[in-house]
């Protein structure tokens, strides 16, 4: 068994959505013990939205059961989309997996660019389309390694709205996807901080290879 780690070590003043604070990590030691403030936004590093995360009245991740955050995953490396978009073409070829899946991670390449004004722009997102495709078959939970769901300059967020608003997951800000297995199922955990009523909050993940 092999684990994977697909989580950004949150930072002091580490890279995050235009207009979010970013973290800021205050240590102090007192009578020989350790301790540290912290501060950062709900959606801060590698991190879960929740459908709360667009309407208020809607689930928060505290409202939903723990097998939410597990179960099968499949890798989708879709590099060869940029510039265009994700679209069903993209997916169709994994259709026999996705049915098996829980989540769908899509690996556009962009995590390389993490820290840089490039991360924020130009990155492929999926189509309308092709989101309610993967939805058809069965997927829960949606993973990139971009910045965001839909494009950092979208005002209508057509992405974030049509899967939050089927009730499933958007994970952010992936990173390591290139030791995955593309087109092949495995186990992921998608752990996010028990935070109450949280309309997103940042998480561990864990992908669980068998070798």
């Amino acid at each position: 068994m092999k684990i994977i780690d697909l989580s950004r070590t949150i930072t002091p003043g580490m890279q995050g959505f235009p207009g979010d604070a970013a973290p800021a990590i205050e240590r102090r030691e007192d009578g020989g013990f350790r301790t540290a403030s912290l501060s950062l936004c709900s959606h801060a590093g590698t991190h879960v939205d929740a459908p709360a995360h667009l309407c208020s009245e809607s689930v928060t991740l505290d409202m939903m059961p723990p097998e939410t955050f597990w179960g099968l995953a499949l890798l989708a490396d879709v590099r060869g989309a940029a510039g265009r978009g994700i679209e069903i073409t993209d997916l169709a070829p994994h259709a026999e997996k996705l049915a098996e899946a829980d989540f769908l991670l899509l690996r556009t390449g962009w995590e390389d660019k993490f820290g840089t004004e490039e991360y924020l722009a130009g990155f492929p997102t999926l189509s309308r389309e092709a989101a309610q495709y993967a939805l058809s078959l069965g997927i829960r939970g949606f993973g990139f390694d971009t910045i965001s769901a839909d494009s950092v300059a979208s005002e209508e967020c057509p992405i974030h709205k049509t899967l939050l608003g089927a009730g499933a997951l958007i994970i952010e800000n992936l990173r390591g996807l290139g030791a995955l297995p593309a087109g092949e199922t495995f186990l992921l955990a998608a752990l996010p901080m028990p935070l109450a009523e949280a309309d997103g909050a940042p998480a561990r993940i864990m992908a669980v290879l068998e070798n």
